[in-house]
């Protein structure tokens, strides 16, 4: 079991992630795209936000139970101690179970507050699709993340990419036969029916199942407390990650806005995950494995890797979603949907110079520091909720995004300061500078080639995003963004891919030596 867990198959686990993730969002953008044109601004707005309520209330079904089933199942195994595992597995289970029943029961009695606006069709039928969807994808999200704790990410890689391409396929069916919204919501929830039922054959596959026996006692008095503090971390979260901004939308500026703010939304969702995936999804446990193991340093290490390759990949996208938006939206969904434009390119600002965050999160968990995670969820809706509540009644759509801008800089900073003032932990601070005088030196030349065309085409726009990427890579050699331990990296990944050692070899002269 701990050869799932060494640094060639969790390498091979963040290609494996990446590539799937590249399938899914291919997709789900496509599909999103055919769905929009298929239904008009005000119906997309409709499904967008069904979507958005199912997400929520997975979020709220699984209330950190996810997060804490991968990180001491993880630790676990990293104890070699596979019976434990197991015993977390059941206790896990069966209070997944009871917060599914808990959590639909509760949206049954607010479903007259959460439909959406302008909502036409049968209550019930909208209040069925939304709670079956999310409960069928909160076990989902739980037998993944227990796979996960196991090292087995595949799992995951190979029921998201079928099932998205099952999706993608429906969703053309249906746009060209016309149908009308409710006809999408159906399809919505058989692919959600779907995910479960896929990842219970594949853990089946790989001998992963519960144990028949209870947990010891002390562990239990470990996990306790820790999904304790992630379950209030969880709620929290799930009422600050845009659902004030959207909620508020659909109550005071109408379905259209909803489904402009969705799609610069899911937009810079995915480009997110096609960038950092692979490396979010190895990060947690091989941060568990490492510090089951006795490793604090290490795990302090892997941190602060996680760091510098989170800002790049962050600073890669801010760049290129604002030098594309505008012809990627006018491209996939037409001229109507042109106001979802900006909104994507402030989420892309914010979301890119913040990606980072997603390491700082890691170590808070791992290290048990839930209280931390807690309390920063809390810092989190209370920001986000003042905005919102100050920003979207006064300017609507710009409001929402503004909120939106506001709120994740405040969490940033508040996450930032948790790690380096409590914990202690060094950051990468002249690598992140280095790169980020890259970035902006990129953007300074991009910009320049925008701006020589007075109208620019889209052509052109994209043009300019592609002459930032170059640049971009260009200038961290420059600036000596890259040492010796990434090159070590790069030369492992040569023996499977060739191309990567030629590349090692090749940058030898624009590494530093630290």
């Amino acid at each position: 079991m701990s050869n799932q867990f060494g640094a060639k198959a969790m390498l091979r686990s963040a290609l494996l992630m990446t590539g799937s993730t590249y399938v899914a969002y291919a997709a789900g953008l496509v599909a999103s795209m055919l769905v929009a044109r298929g239904l008009g601004p005000a119906d997309f707005g409709r499904y967008a936000y069904l979507i958005w309520l199912s997400g929520v209330l997975v979020l709220l079904m699984n209330h950190g139970l996810t997060t804490s089933a991968i990180r001491f199942v993880s630790e676990s195994l990293g104890r070699d101690d596979l019976a434990g595992a197991q015993a977390l597995h059941r206790w896990f289970q069966k209070r997944q179970g009871w917060s599914i029943l808990l959590i639909g029961a509760l949206f049954l009695l607010g479903v007259p507050i959460l439909k959406p606006a302008g909502w036409e069709g049968h209550l019930t039928y909208f209040a069925f699709v939304a709670l079956v969807a999310s409960a069928t994808k909160a076990w989902y999200l739980f037998s993944i993340s227990v796979a996960k704790g196991h090292g087995r990410f595949g799992v995951e890689a190979s029921s998201v990419s079928a099932l998205s391409l099952v999706n993608l396929v429906g969703a053309g069916i249906l746009a060209m036969m016309g149908v009308p919204l409710e006809g999408f919501m159906l399809l919505f929830l058989l692919v959600s029916v779907a995910h479960p039922v896929m990842a219970t054959l594949q853990l089946r596959r790989a001998d992963i199942r519960k144990g028949g026996r209870d947990c010891q006692e002390t562990l239990l008095q470990r996990v306790r407390p820790h999904l304790f503090w992630t379950m209030v971390s969880t709620f929290v979260f799930a009422f600050s990650n845009k659902a004030v901004e959207t909620f508020l939308l659909n109550k005071l500026a109408g379905a259209e806005a909803v489904g402009f703010f969705t799609i610069a939304a899911t937009l810079t969702r995915g480009g997110v995950e096609l960038l950092s995936t692979g490396l979010t999804t190895v990060l947690m446990p091989m941060m568990a494995n490492a510090f089951g193991a006795g490793g604090r340093e290490r795990v302090n290490r892997i941190a602060g890797d996680a760091v510098r390759y989170f800002h790049f990949l962050g600073l890669l996208l801010t760049g290129v979603g604002f030098f594309w938006a505008t012809p990627v939206i006018a491209l996939m969904y037409g001229d109507k949907y042109a106001p979802a434009a900006f909104a994507l390119q402030m989420m892309v600002i914010i979301r890119g110079f913040t990606l980072s965050h997603a390491a700082f999160g890691a170590l808070l968990s791992i290290t048990d520091n839930q209280r931390l995670r807690a309390a920063e969820s809390i810092f989190a809706v209370i920001v986000s909720a003042a905005a919102a509540l100050w920003l979207v009644p006064l300017y609507g759509l710009q409001g929402a995004i503004l909120a939106h801008m506001l709120s994740t800089a405040a969490v940033f900073l508040f996450s930032f300061g948790c790690v380096r003032v409590v914990l202690k932990v060094p950051l990468p601070y002249g690598d992140a500078a280095r790169m980020t005088a890259a970035a902006l030196s990129a953007a300074a030349v991009s910009m320049g080639a925008l701006i020589a065309t007075d109208s620019p085409s889209s052509l052109h726009q994209i043009l300019v995003g592609i002459l930032y990427v170059l640049t971009y890579l260009a200038c961290t050699l420059i600036f000596k963004v890259w040492n010796q331990y990434d090159l070590a990296m790069l030369g492992n990944l040569g023996h499977r891919i060739p191309a990567f050692k030629r590349l090692a070899f090749l940058l030898i002269p624009w590494v530093r030596h630290v």
